[in-house]
């Protein structure tokens, strides 16, 4: 891999010469960048058709045509189940950065989704020392979702074998718009109860950043590492380029 023996190469030299590598190795990190970013423009076409060869199904929209969730977490305990689900906007992103940092090995992204929602119709069978029983129609929205994060990662000097160190993920959302039918049989209480949901998680999402960023670091960095398994990082640009 180039970048590694381009940093070796400023360590040998000192900082006197280091100058005459810094743009060289700028540049790299430049043309990994837009790697990924026309890596990231070509997977809207895998969201919005799947990929059989890697048993991807269609995620833009995604579909499901009948689920039910057993609950049972002590006090409440039923079912919940949902038909006619379709989750739109995944495919609905613009990148607003993405810059790759040969010198710290770390990628800082910021990605923008207009609206990542929901329909569906659901269902709902709780018990907990009185019965709940609600069904009807449901619309979830999270508006202007901004996710901004950084990875980190290391390569070896002489094989430059890909590790993840970590993966910061920060989420912001813009506005939650919820419209769930039937969680009372009084409309102005139904609203209410709507409005409840949607400042809970906006409260949720936005200040509870750091929390979501250590709570996908500690999920996601050793999966990442077994799927890139013994791959290079020039392995993962020819799987995101096709090969090329």
């Amino acid at each position: 891999m180039k970048s590694v023996f381009l940093i070796a190469l400023i360590v040998a030299l000192g900082s006197c010469q280091g100058a005459e590598v810094t743009e060289p190795l700028s540049a790299q990190g430049r043309s990994i960048s837009s790697v990924i970013v026309d890596g990231l423009e070509a997977f809207r076409g895998v969201l919005q058709n799947g990929s059989p060869k890697y048993g991807l199904p269609v995620m833009a929209p995604m579909q499901l045509a009948k689920r039910s969730f057993e609950i049972n977490s002590g006090e409440f305990s039923g079912t919940f189940g949902v038909e006619n689900f379709e989750l739109q906007g995944l495919d609905e992103y613009e990148i607003i950065t993405m810059n790759v940092d040969v010198f710290r090995s770390r990628l800082t992204f910021n990605i923008n989704f207009a609206s990542v929602n929901f329909t569906t119709d659901y269902d709902v069978d709780m018990g907990s020392g009185y019965r709940i029983k609600r069904n009807g129609g449901a619309f979830f929205a999270l508006e202007d979702l901004n996710i901004q994060g950084r990875i980190s990662y290391s390569l070896g000097v002489f094989t430059s074998q890909l590790r993840v160190k970590d993966v910061l993920i920060y989420p912001s959302v813009g506005n939650v718009n919820s419209q769930i039918e039937n969680l009372s049989k009084y409309r102005i209480f139904n609203r209410k109860l709507n409005e409840i949901i949607e400042e809970f998680v906006t409260l949720t999402v936005n200040e509870n950043t750091d929390f979501v960023a250590t709570w996908v670091s500690e999920q996601a960095t050793p999966i990442c590492n077994e799927l890139i398994g013994d791959r290079t990082l020039s392995d993962i640009i020819a799987i995101i380029t096709g090969g090329n």
